[in-house]
């Protein structure tokens, strides 16, 4: 018995809805729910550190421009967005002393801080459904020449970490001189070129104001 028309269409169009709510919308709502989520986790990190740590909603927004320029995939670049807001997460562990120290730090404060990366990696391995970040987390301070096979997506957050840091405490274009200047050895030549093209198409200050402490948003 053959259904009529309308029937069928009925049929194609439910079927359409579902594949879409539970491929395309759903995905996307679950993602966009934990990244308001970790937002906070970010933002704990900043109000602990005074602002000198973090920046994740700048490094977010950019990390996800500069990453559209060379190709990730929408997986890939939610991934590295899950990966901004844990980076730091391993500060938790740190010493408050150490992370708001006004003079230099010395041989072995420095490194203790260097460990967080490490540490936030273990963390970010025990959280249901975002153990598959932890690798990008525990390299977000990769160097190019120290380990060049790691992923690009590693080489940028790298690479955007030290853009936005440096840009918040002087300027946007003093921290893209610094970068040029490190590509090949501290960054990766490709992420340097992709930064360097969308900052001149959008200035970081004009993508998204930078702030220096998340009490600014309390």
């Amino acid at each position: 018995m053959k259904l009529p028309w309308a029937e069928l269409l009925v049929i194609l169009v439910s079927a359409g809805a579902l594949g879409y709510y539970a491929f395309v919308f759903l995905p996307r709502q679950l993602h966009r729910w934990r990244c308001q989520s970790l937002r906070a986790f970010a933002r704990a990190i900043e109000l602990r550190t005074h602002g000198r740590f973090g920046n994740a909603e700048t490094l977010a927004d950019l990390a996800n421009r500069v990453a559209l320029r060379l190709g990730f995939s929408l997986q890939e670049r939610r991934q590295l967005e899950l990966a901004v807001y844990l980076r730091d997460i391993g500060m938790v562990g740190i010493p408050y002393a150490i992370l708001n120290k006004e003079t230099p730090l010395s041989a072995i404060e420095q490194m203790t801080l260097h460990k967080h990366p490490e540490i936030s990696a273990a963390i970010v391995e025990q959280i249901p459904g975002l153990w598959q970040v932890a690798p990008l987390v525990r390299l977000h301070h990769v160097r190019y020449q120290e380990q060049m096979d790691a992923p690009l997506a590693a080489h940028l957050l790298s690479a955007l970490d030290d853009f936005v840091r440096i840009a918040t405490q002087e300027s946007s274009l003093e921290a893209l001189v610094r970068l040029q200047q490190g590509a090949g050895t501290c960054y990766h030549p490709q992420i340097v070129s992709a930064l360097t093209e969308e900052v001149h198409t959008v200035p970081l200050e004009e993508g998204l104001p930078l702030r220096r402490s998340a009490a600014l948003w309390l």
